[in-house]
């Protein structure tokens, strides 16, 4: 009894430890996401963003280290929070859409690898293309439900979701490229580090 008793609270205690420690990798991400758009659009004068995605990166590489709501809430915060100390992204009409989007794609790719242990390169690429359903599917939504004096707000790029999700997927193509490099890469370079400490809880 007393051994049981024991080994319960050893396990209590290392899901406290494992919790603490992703929420602390969620803080960090957090702040690389915020950080990582603000050096982009220093040097490219506000317009590399759209192209190489630096928010999607420490979003990505999160969601493939911790568990799914820690990854889900990393990926709405992230935006969220830009948004409210840096004005990137602008509240309308672009903030709803990487809302959606950065939340659906830290679910899914915690899912894809940390749940489903796929390899993180398909878990990438699958996650990649997830996010542009969901972008879809909100631009979709946002034209067909929001009351005309909202939905004047929404730019005439965006009044037809399959053009639009295609010519910014056009635009970011080398910023999808970029996440097929970095987050196996820094994902790997993680998984090395934690390799023979108990992995945590998913």
């Amino acid at each position: 009894m007393g051994a049981q008793t024991a080994e319960k609270r050893s396990h209590t205690v290392a899901e406290e430890v494992a919790w603490a420690r992703e929420l602390s990798l969620g803080g960090l991400f957090i702040a690389l996401g915020i950080v990582f758009p603000i050096a982009f659009h220093a040097f490219g004068g506000g317009k590399l963003g759209a192209v190489l995605l630096p928010m999607y990166l420490p979003v990505l590489v999160c969601g493939m280290l911790v568990s799914p709501p820690i990854a889900a809430a990393v990926g709405l915060l992230t935006p969220l929070l830009s948004s409210a100390l840096t004005g990137m992204p602008p509240v309308m009409p672009v903030l709803p859409l990487m809302v959606a989007e950065l939340a659906t794609m830290g679910a899914v790719a915690s899912l894809l690898h940390r749940r489903l242990r796929l390899h993180v390169v398909p878990a990438t690429i699958l996650t990649l293309l997830g996010g542009r359903v969901v972008m879809g599917v909100v631009v979709l939504l946002a034209v067909s439900l929001l009351p005309p004096d909202l939905s004047a707000a929404i730019p005439e790029s965006m009044r037809q979701p399959m053009p639009y999700v295609l010519a910014a997927t056009l635009t970011a193509v080398p910023g999808l490229i970029l996440q097929l490099i970095a987050v196996p890469s820094v994902v790997a370079a993680v998984e090395r580090r934690w390799r023979g400490e108990p992995r945590t809880a998913a």
